[in-house]
């Protein structure tokens, strides 16, 4: 977004029309330097934590939240990742508002440019793209055969029982013959 669009956003969120409207409505917007387009971020951040009307959270909550968000442990990490935080003093419960505003706001930007990312990386997609449906019809053939195999291992479970029982009752015949052989000698 265009400092410009920060401008505007910022202004239709206040309901002010110029900057010397809006720093005179909201006190921690007059610290701010309005001539960087950060500094329209953090005040379009801290307009939208402000006059949103979410519940009210904790200062361990909204740690959380922007950590989870940022991906970070700490707040060294989270200010050197995040160059627009450097100079948030998180002891204040409003800087994490404030940071947590910014990194929900550029989710979307994320999103928008997963879906139109720069010609560069769009061959880098497809190939990945490639290689997943690559992997998955593999994938597929490799569960086929799986089950082809155990298939044919249940079959020849099964006939080797069968040829077990078969040999068992020729054991079984052959020890009747023998028998039988034996009493007709004794006869």
């Amino acid at each position: 977004m265009g400092i410009n669009d920060l401008k505007a956003k910022a202004y239709g969120l206040a309901g002010v029309s110029n900057t010397q409207q809006l720093k005179a409505k909201y006190q921690p917007i007059k610290d701010l330097n309005l001539r960087l387009t950060s500094s329209w971020q953090q005040a379009v951040a801290l307009l939208e934590v402000n006059l949103s009307p979410n519940p009210v959270k904790s200062i361990a909550d909204l740690k959380t939240e922007v950590y989870a968000l940022a991906q970070v442990t700490n707040t060294k990490t989270l200010k050197t990742k995040y160059t627009a935080l450097r100079s948030l003093n998180f002891s204040f419960k409003s800087s994490w508002k404030t940071a947590l505003a910014l990194l929900q706001a550029d989710q979307p930007d994320f999103q928008s440019w997963l879906e139109n990312p720069p010609e560069e990386y769009r061959e880098l997609f497809k190939d990945i793209e490639a290689t997943s449906v690559e992997f998955s019809d593999k994938l597929e053939k490799a569960k086929y055969l799986g089950q082809d195999a155990l298939t044919m291992a249940e079959s020849l479970e099964q006939l080797a029982e069968e040829a077990q029982a078969e040999a068992e009752q020729l054991r079984q015949d052959a020890e009747t013959a023998a028998r039988v052989a034996q009493q007709a000698k004794l006869n």
